[in-house]
């Protein structure tokens, strides 16, 4: 339930309860619309996918699209997901997942 200075959402099929002050929860609600359609246009690719993997390939891909308009060389829309970005990010995401389960392993 949501609450004045909390904010109940879902991202990816997951609920989580973010602090949020009421003056940003519009902004923030659609903050996690843009980040959600992301991790779910990165699972739609085709195979089964983890929500961490999803999360981190949707973070990765938003940076990039927001570093390129940033710089003024903003890619047409959907146009940003090339063969050779999706290696980077690829191998970017294998590294998260090797230093998550290190430290994982380290927890345990």
């Amino acid at each position: 339930m949501t609450t004045p200075n909390h904010l109940d959402i879902t991202l990816f099929g997951r609920e989580y309860r973010l602090a949020c002050p009421p003056e940003q929860q519009a902004a923030l609600l659609k903050a996690v619309a843009l980040v959600d359609g992301k991790m779910q246009e990165v699972a739609g690719k085709g195979r089964q996918i983890s929500a961490e993997r999803a999360a981190i390939m949707a973070a990765v891909t938003l940076a990039h699209e927001l570093l390129q308009a940033q710089n003024g060389n903003a890619a047409p829309v959907g146009s940003v997901d090339t063969a050779e970005s999706q290696r980077k990010v690829d191998a970017m995401v294998q590294r998260a997942e090797a230093a998550i389960e290190t430290h994982l392993n380290a927890l345990f």
